[in-house]
């Protein structure tokens, strides 16, 4: 083999030997029919040796004059390697070489281009093999020396093929994949892996010929990327056009999202990982953001028929596009606003509706029976309302949105504003500074729900769950807290609760849910109730050890010693005189109070005090009747032990009530005709000489009787003729509201200004703005503090010199 090898120093000799070898690698015209055979089938392992043998020797080949010693220095070894005599041959040959593809009659570019690359580049591989002693050597020398137009074989072949054939073509060949890739868009089959190989080219084309090995995409997006997105933009918003003139928006959201899983997933085959984030952002665009206003008018009519599996589609297409979802999520929180308040007043229509039905001259006076709706609505129906709307949409949050936060926010931000503000919560015609009614309803309902007397039927799908749901959306949180410890007082001094670890449950949720402070005073009362209850087992003790101890003369008693700060219960002087039965009972228990406390001031609250009186005056042989009355009332029937009938001036006389509190307490003894008014009448009834005579024997179905309850109510009704129409009773009620909401305020005044001092104690110096900022910060938690109260509270603060003005007028400075 050696004999035929050409002289190592002879380049046309060594190229005449090697180029039949290349041509035979690359693969000649008419000689490589099928561009899938393997070129070590072509090339015999022989030919290929010679090849790689005979460049070796020319590249280790020394010319005569540097091969010589100058002096006693010897020529570095690489600095007498050659090789661009026999490189310039070679990218000559391969300029000709590509230049010389025939292109068949019956293919396109597209199939031309491809056939041709396979073979090329599979030959490119093994002529890189041959040629590797020069391209370990003589390349490498020659771009450490900074000559960055120099490339291994394989890196040449490519940049040759690009000069040659890809530039010239590359429109041409950009359009015939563009029009394949559209043909497959619209249904047609086509030869996938001419496309794959073609646009795989454009990434292998992609070389920086200052590093060989970094990965560079400089012919592939400008070539290839960016007119294929121009393409599908133009393609996608023509067809997105033409569907939504045949079809409904809800049938193009699921076929917008099958035309974008069906890009992103069916031809990520084609195209390199860099385009998959600008072709889903174009196909977010022109099939999303361009029909946003469509999509969120299709999801509120979604949201109308609850069709969740629709509803989820439209959030799962427009999240793609995430500058899209706030404004999605606006909407769904409008939504929920508009339903949560239409509930409402649908609710209340019912109401009206119902009160229509039962009188007769409500239709002749619609603003009365507006009222009557109002103050007669169920609080078990108007919470249960507001939960309801709460629940369907947490569900549709949950199941559509996947509890994205935007969404759930939406939702929190909704439930707050119809829970707070709807058509019975701050009715038209409110005053800006009116508080909401639904704190006081969420505490009906919790006193419905913790109350002894509430029907089973009522109280069956009442929960304290409901109440801790709907109380995480008052805005009015100290409102709540007030109305729900007035009712929460009358069950503790009744007895009424339906058992003390259902209030304790309670009040730790709250706790819990806001602060120890809020719950404060409502503890405190639950500890009164309890240290009353070992007062009054003292109590006992004390006076069965009494000498003169008997049932008649000390009957069973259950003090509640309250601290007047905590209780609701303001003290109003009464002119009463204690019955005589209870004398000695009421002197031993401030005796035993005193001694146990000394210096502290016991003040009674007569009209609070509630007793059972035995009354044996039915029919021989029936049981005797118990009654639940007031001490008012026990004062006043206590009375006819001795007599049968007594007019006003003897009771009046005899007990130093005034005519109110007779009157209030023996109206409902007058209702179930347990006493006989004689002569009979409103007017009469507050007339000195009228007699009030008992029945006796006194007949009623039940034998207890509680006469109690109806006394607030029935008073008011019997001394104000006329005033027991339900507009009345509104008016009323107002009043009391009004009386609570003026106490509300004065509560949020002291609130606000401990806010203020305790923020400028650590402060010192604040601007207004940011002073109000922190004040509204700080007292979220209790209610939605308007800016007029806390402008107020300033001002009291510096009219007690807790606060100055500064000189700049826009600045308060604290005063140690």
């Amino acid at each position: 083999m050696t004999d035929i090898l050409p002289r190592s120093d002879d380049l046309e000799a060594t190229w005449s030997f090697i180029e039949p070898g290349i041509s035979q690698i690359l693969g000649r015209d008419g000689f490589e029919s099928n561009a899938n055979r393997r070129v070590d089938k072509v090339l015999s392992p022989a030919m290929y040796m010679e090849v790689y043998t005979a460049i070796y020797n020319y590249c280790v080949n020394k010319s005569k004059s540097s091969g010589q010693f100058n002096g006693d220095k010897q020529e570095n070894q690489s600095s007498i390697l050659v090789g661009s005599e026999i490189y310039d041959k070679l990218q000559k040959y391969l300029r000709d070489h590509i230049s010389g593809f025939e292109r068949n009659p019956d293919e396109t570019f597209l199939q031309f281009y491809v056939r041709r690359w396979k073979r090329f580049t599979i030959g490119a591989i093994f002529l890189n093999h041959a040629f590797d002693y020069m391209n370990r050597y003589w390349v490498q020398k020659e771009r450490s020396d900074g000559k960055r137009h120099i490339f291994d074989v394989n890196t040449l072949c490519l940049m040759t093929w690009k000069t040659v054939m890809f530039d010239p073509n590359s429109d041409t060949l950009v359009r015939e994949i563009l029009d394949e890739i559209t043909s497959e868009r619209q249904g047609n089959m086509i030869q996938k892996s001419n496309l794959t190989a073609a646009i795989k080219s454009f990434v292998a084309l992609g070389i920086d010929p200052q590093d060989l090995k970094k990965l560079n995409l400089n012919v592939y997006i400008p070539v290839f990327e960016k007119p294929f997105l121009r393409r599908t933009e133009e393609y996608y918003k023509q067809y997105s056009a033409d569907y939504l003139t045949t079809h409904s928006v809800t049938e193009y959201i699921f076929e917008a999202r099958e035309i974008i899983s069906r890009e992103e997933k069916g031809m990520v085959m084609y195209w390199d990982d860099h385009t998959k984030k600008p072709l889903s952002e174009t196909l977010n665009a022109v099939l999303i953001t361009q029909h946003a206003e469509e999509l969120k008018t299709e999801f509120v009519t979604l949201l109308d028929s609850r069709e969740e599996a629709k509803i989820s589609a439209v959030y799962n297409l427009m999240q793609r596009d995430i500058t899209l979802l706030p404004e999605l999520a606006s909407s769904y929180e409008q939504y929920i606003k508009k339903c949560g308040e239409n509930e409402i007043a649908e609710l209340i229509s019912l109401q009206k509706a119902a009160l229509s039905k039962g009188s007769e001259e409500a239709p002749q006076n619609n603003k009365k029976l507006n009222m009557m709706a109002l103050h007669s609505l169920p609080p078990k129906d108007y919470v249960k309302k507001l939960l309801e709307v709460y629940q369907t949409f947490r569900t549709m949050t949950n199941d559509c949105f996947l509890n994205d936060p935007l969404f759930a926010k939406a939702l929190d931000n909704a439930c707050r504003a119809y829970v707070n503000n709807n058509s019975f919560a701050l009715p038209v015609g409110s005053p800006k500074s009116a508080t909401s009614k639904t704190p006081e309803m969420l505490a009906k309902y919790s006193d419905q729900l913790l109350k002894k007397s509430t029907k089973p039927e009522v109280a069956h799908d009442m929960s304290v769950d409901d109440i801790m749901m709907l109380f995480k959306f008052l805005t009015d949180k100290d409102a709540f807290e007030s109305h729900y410890r007035r009712l929460f007082a009358k069950r503790l001094i009744h007895g009424t609760s339906t058992s003390d670890s259902d209030e304790e449950l309670i009040i730790q949720r709250l706790q819990s849910e806001n602060s120890m402070e809020y719950t404060g005073k409502i503890t405190k009362m639950f500890q009164d109730v309890r240290l009353s209850k070992v007062l009054e087992e003292d109590f006992d003790v004390m006076i069965r050890g009494l000498p003169d101890y008997s049932k008649r003369s000390y009957p069973d008693t259950q003090p509640f010693i309250l601290a007047e700060t905590m209780w609701p219960f303001s003290f109003q002087e009464v002119d009463f005189k204690i019955p005589e039965e209870l004398k000695q009972s009421h002197s031993k228990l401030e005796d035993l109070y005193a001694s146990k406390h000394n210096g502290r001031i016991l003040k009674w609250l007569w009209p609070l005090c509630r007793g059972e009186l035995r009354a044996d005056i039915g029919k021989p042989g029936r049981p005797p009747f118990l009654f639940t009355v007031t001490l008012f009332q026990m004062s006043i029937l206590l009375l006819y032990n001795d007599e049968d009938v007594l007019t006003l001036e003897d009771i009046q006389e005899r007990t130093n009530l005034s005519v109110q509190n007779i009157a209030a307490a023996i109206v409902p003894f007058i209702k179930f005709k347990l006493i006989q008014q004689v002569p009979p009448g409103l007017d009469n009834l507050v007339k000195a000489d009228t007699q009030f005579k008992i029945s006796h024997p006194y007949k009623a179905l039940k034998t207890k009787i509680n006469f109690a309850s109806g006394v607030k109510n029935d008073v008011l009704n019997a001394l104000n003729p006329g005033s027991d129409a339900p507009g009345h009773r509104a008016n009323r009620e107002i009043t009391e509201n009004e009386k609570i909401e003026k106490e509300l305020n004065a509560e949020r005044q002291i609130f606000l200004e401990a806010c203020i001092v305790r923020i400028m104690k650590a402060k010192r110096k604040l601007p207004h703005t940011t002073l109000v900022n922190e004040c509204i910060a700080q007292s979220h938690q209790r209610f939605n503090a308007k800016v007029s109260l806390i402008k107020k509270a300033i001002d009291s603060l510096i009219q007690k010199e807790y606060l100055q003005r500064c000189d700049d007028g826009e600045s308060y400075k604290y005063l140690a």
